[in-house]
C-alpha cells in the first residue's frame, strides 16, 4: 500500500506505513517523533532534530512551530529567502516521504494527513498545499482528535460514548465520539489552535529566567536555548517532583561565563499553567452541551497528544468532572496511526472501522437584513457539527426587480449578527443577462470529507448557474517547492562545519581554538551512533563562543 498516514505537528511529526506484517511507524534520527522544525542553509535543507540544534546557532534560517502560520499570508525568510509556511511545512512532509521510502524500500504516492479539528478551511487547504508541493496526492483530511478515536476505536466491538482530548504541541482539541461497534461517529467537536505544550514551555522559560537573576538582555539565541531547556524540564516534570537546571556556560557578561542554576519545583509549574489546562475543561464541556449530553452520559475522557501526559491534566479533568481520564496508548503515535487506518479503509482493507466526520464550524453566505437597517449578517447553510459529506440548498430573494446579478460572498463561523466576526472565505458574482420582476438564487453548498467546500448558484426562474471551490485565501506559490533536503548521511554537517571554521578564523582564544579543532575532528571521525551526542557538545561549545565572541 503506497499510502503514508501523516500526523504533522506543531512541535513534532509523525508518519506510519501499513504493512503486511502491521503497522509501522518511520524512525528519523532514531526516533519516531521529527522534530517540525527546518534550517535553510546554501547548501540545502535540513529537517528535525540536527535543525533543532542549529536553531541555537542560526536561528535566522530556522523555522519553527510553523503550523500555527498555516493558512495565513505570513511568510518566513530564511538564508535570504521567503517561504509561505505551506512551503516549510512541505519540506517537513518531504523528509517524511524520502525517509518512508529508504526504510521502508517502497515507493509511496499518496498519504492520509491530519490537522486539528478547530483547522478552518484556509488552514486545511494550506495542509492540502504542503502535501502536494512535497510530491504526495491527499487521500483524505481528518480531524487529529478523530484520528485518535479511530486508533482507539479500532476493533472494539462495544458501543460507548466518549470524548478524546487531544493536548499537543501547538494546539488543543477535544471531540465527542460515539462508537457503536466500529462505526466511529463524530458529534461534536471544538478547541483552541493556540494552546498546547509550546506555551507552556515559553511560561516556564520565563520563569527560569526570573529565577536565575542574570541582568543581561534576553537575546532572541538565549531564548531559543531557554526553550529547549524549559521543554527538557516540562517533560521531567512528569515524571519527577521537581527539577534542577544546571547549565554551564549558558552565557557569558563582561568575558566571564554565566551558569545556569535553577529548581523548578512540579507545583510551581502547574501553578503556571493552571488558567491553560482549566480552559481545556472548559472546552470539554461547552462540546459536551453542544453535542446535547452532559458529563455523566461519557463513559471515558480518552487522552491524546504528547502534552496530555502532564500529570496535572488528569488531576484538574477529574476534580472538575469527577472522571479519571485514560491516557490512549502511545499518546504521540495514535494520530498517526489512525490516519494510516483511515488510508486502510479507503483501499478497502477491513480495519473494522467506519468513519463518520463532522464540520467544526458553521458556513453561509452574507445577506441583507432589512429589519437591522439592511446590515449584512450571515446566513448559515451548513451548521456546525453537521456530519460530512453533505449538501445543503438555501433560496435568497432578489432585493429590487430585474436584479442583474447576486454576489454570493462565503463565510465560515457562527457569529450571525456580527459578520466580521466570521472568515470569508471567498466570493462569486452570479450575472443574470435577462433579468426577471422577482429574481431569486438556490445556494448550494456541498462540504466533502476532506472539509473542502464547493457551491453553486442557480437563478430558479432562468436556469442561468455559477459554480466554485473554495479552498483557500492564500497563494498557491510553488517556488522553493524544488529545494533539496541535505544528506543527513552526509559524513559531517556542513553548515556546522562552517560555522567552526569562521570560529577559527576570529580573534577567539587560542584555547577554544585548540578545543574546537578536536571537536571537529572528533565529529568526522566518529561511527554515526556516536554523532548525535557530539554534535550536541559542538552546538553548545559553537553558542557559547560565538554569544562572547
Amino acid at each position: 500500500m503506497d499510502i503514508i498516514g501523516i500526523d504533522l505537528g506543531t512541535t513534532n511529526s509523525v508518519a506510519t506505513v501499513y504493512t503486511n506484517e502491521g503497522l509501522k511507524h518511520i524512525s528519523f534520527d532514531g526516533d519516531f517523533l521529527l522534530p517540525s522544525i527546518v534550517n535553510v542553509s546554501n547548501d540545502g535543507v535540513i529537517v528535525g532534530i540536527k535543525a533543532k540544534n542549529m536553531a541555537m546557532i542560526a536561528q535566522e534560517n530556522t523555522a519553527i512551530s510553523i503550523k500555527r502560520l498555516m493558512g495565513s499570508d505570513q511568510k518566513v525568510t530564511l538564508n535570504g529567502k521567503e517561504f509561505t509556511p505551506q512551503e516549510v511545512s512541505s519540506l517537513i512532509i518531504k523528509k517524511i516521504k524520502n525517509t518512508a521510502e529508504q526504510e521502508m524500500g517502497e515507493k509511496y504516492n499518496r498519504c492520509v494527513v491530519t490537522v486539528p479539528a478547530y483547522f478552518n478551511e484556509n488552514q486545511r487547504a494550506a495542509t492540502t498545499q504542503a502535501v502536494e508541493l512535497a510530491g504526495l496526492k491527499v487521500l483524505r483530511v481528518i480531524n487529529e482528535p478523530t484520528a485518535a478515536a479511530i486508533s482507539y476505536g479500532a476493533n472494539k466491538d462495544e458501543d460507548m460514548l466518549y470524548g478524546v482530548y487531544d493536548l499537543g504541541g501547538g494546539t488543543f482539541d477535544i471531540s465527542i465520539i460515539e462508537n457503536s461497534k466500529g462505526l466511529i461517529e463524530v458529534v461534536a467537536t471544538s478547541g483552541d489552535n493556540y494552546l498546547g505544550g509550546d506555551d507552556f514551555d515559553k511560561k516556564l522559560s520565563q520563569l527560569i529566567w526570573q529565577k536565575s537573576g542574570f541582568d543581561i538582555p534576553l537575546t532572541q539565541k538565549l531564548q531559543i536555548k531557554l526553550n529547549q531547556i524549559a521543554e527538557k524540564a516540562k517533560i521531567d516534570l512528569s515524571t519527577q517532583e521537581e527539577v534542577i537546571i544546571d547549565e554551564k556556560f549558558f552565557a557569558k557578561k563582561d568575558k566571564e561565563p554565566l551558569h545556569l542554576e535553577v529548581e523548578i519545583g512540579r507545583e510551581e509549574f502547574e501553578e503556571l499553567i493552571r488558567e491553560d489546562i482549566d480552559r481545556t475543561v472548559e472546552l470539554l464541556l461547552s462540546t459536551l452541551e453542544d453535542a446535547n449530553y452532559d458529563i455523566d452520559d461519557l463513559e471515558a475522557i480518552i487522552l491524546t497528544g504528547g502534552s496530555s501526559r502532564i500529570p496535572f491534566v488528569t488531576h484538574t479533568i477529574l476534580e472538575k468532572t469527577g472522571k479519571l481520564p485514560i491516557l490512549i496508548e502511545d499518546p504521540d503515535k495514535s494520530v498517526s496511526i489512525g490516519a494510516i487506518l483511515q488510508g486502510a479503509i479507503i483501499e478497502g482493507i477491513d480495519t473494522d472501522s467506519i468513519l463518520v466526520d463532522i464540520t467544526p464550524y458553521s458556513l453561509g453566505i452574507s445577506t441583507l437584513n432589512e429589519s437591522m437597517g439592511f446590515e449584512l449578517i450571515l446566513s448559515k447553510i451548513i451548521l456546525k457539527n453537521t456530519p460530512v459529506p453533505v449538501s445543503k440548498v438555501s433560496r435568497y430573494y432578489a432585493m429590487r426587480d430585474y436584479q442583474e446579478g447576486f454576489e454570493i460572498d462565503i463565510y465560515q463561523g457562527e457569529n450571525e449578527k456580527d459578520l466580521s466576526e466570521n472568515i470569508n472565505i471567498g466570493n462569486m458574482l452570479l450575472e443574470i443577462k435577462n433579468p426577471i420582476k422577482e429574481g431569486a438564487i438556490d445556494v448550494t453548498f456541498t462540504l466533502n470529507q476532506d472539509g473542502m467546500l464547493s457551491v453553486v448558484g442557480k437563478e430558479i426562474h432562468t436556469d442561468e448557474i455559477i459554480k466554485g471551490e473554495f479552498r483557500t485565501k492564500i497563494s498557491k506559490s510553488s517556488q522553493h517547492s524544488n529545494v533539496n533536503e541535505m544528506d543527513i548521511l552526509n559524513e559531517h554537517d556542513r553548515a556546522i562545519m562552517g560555522k567552526i571554521d569562521k570560529l577559527l578564523e576570529s580573534d577567539i582564544l587560542e584555547e577554544d581554538k585548540a578545543d574546537l579543532k578536536a571537536l571537529k575532528a572528533k565529529y568526522i571521525n566518529a561511527h554515526s551512533e556516536e554523532k548525535a551526542t557530539i554534535e550536541e557538545e559542538i552546538i553548545d561549545t559553537i553558542f557559547f563562543l560565538e554569544d562572547s565572541h
